[in-house]
């Protein structure tokens, strides 16, 4: 009789550790934040400030309590085809998808970039092709992750460049495009957000953010997503 008694408040102590674990696991909101050099905050020095992301952690913090960031695949050199393949070979990002809370993309620039450093002669048709290659792994991308993840999925769209090369800034405009067609995302548009950049850039001939520029993307991010506006 004993060792029954002993089996139950065994069993007991377990259930009541696995129902504080399952508690405490559930009450934390977690955020997987995939993208470029945007994404991670950089400045025009070089060195890592407050990004958006984090502006709105600290938002989410105030109104569901401890948030975890989740900053392993933001990174300078991430793509959307990086990410793709990721998603589709590793355990670990779906496993990453399947946990998050809410997912942040900013994805596209380093695409576009690298494939317009690669033609010798751009024209209108080669930005054609690549930006329909670009689409074609945007879109696949989307439904990947959507095979693990059923929440929201925040979309940073890009702003302005500063040194107005047609290619590139036509690429980029089309590029937006593309990142709001697809309607199971919430896009976020910042490509007029930052165009007085005395007061979004520290340097002018910079295409990095300083923290106010960052800021006003959380910003943009909480209205569109909250639909109120709530300062930061």
């Amino acid at each position: 009789m004993k060792k029954w008694l002993k089996l139950l408040a065994l069993i007991g102590i377990c259930f009541i550790i696995y129902f504080i674990y399952q508690k405490t696991y559930n009450s934390i909101y977690q955020i997987t934040n995939i993208g470029d050099n945007l994404s991670q905050g950089i400045t025009s020095y070089g060195i890592k400030e407050y990004s958006y992301i984090n502006y709105y952690q600290d938002y989410l913090e105030q109104q569901k309590g401890k948030v975890i960031l989740n900053n392993n695949y933001s990174n300078k050199s991430q793509t959307i085809k990086r990410t793709l393949d990721q998603i589709k070979e590793t355990t670990e990002m779906k496993r990453t998808l399947y946990d998050s809370n809410l997912i942040v993309i900013t994805l596209g620039y380093n695409d576009l970039i690298y494939s317009l450093s690669m033609e010798e002669k751009m024209n209108q048709n080669k930005l054609e092709s690549i930006l329909k290659e670009i689409q074609k792994n945007y879109q696949e991308l989307i439904k990947e992750i959507r095979k693990y993840y059923h929440e929201k999925i925040i979309v940073i769209g890009y702003y302005q460049d500063y040194s107005n090369e047609y290619y590139k800034n036509i690429g980029i405009q089309r590029l937006n495009k593309i990142l709001k067609s697809n309607k199971d995302v919430i896009y976020i548009n910042t490509y007029d957000l930052v165009k007085k950049r005395d007061n979004f850039f520290n340097n002018p001939n910079s295409n990095y953010l300083n923290r106010e520029g960052y800021k006003a993307i959380a910003q943009k991010i909480i209205e569109k997503t909250l639909e109120k506006k709530q300062n930061i």
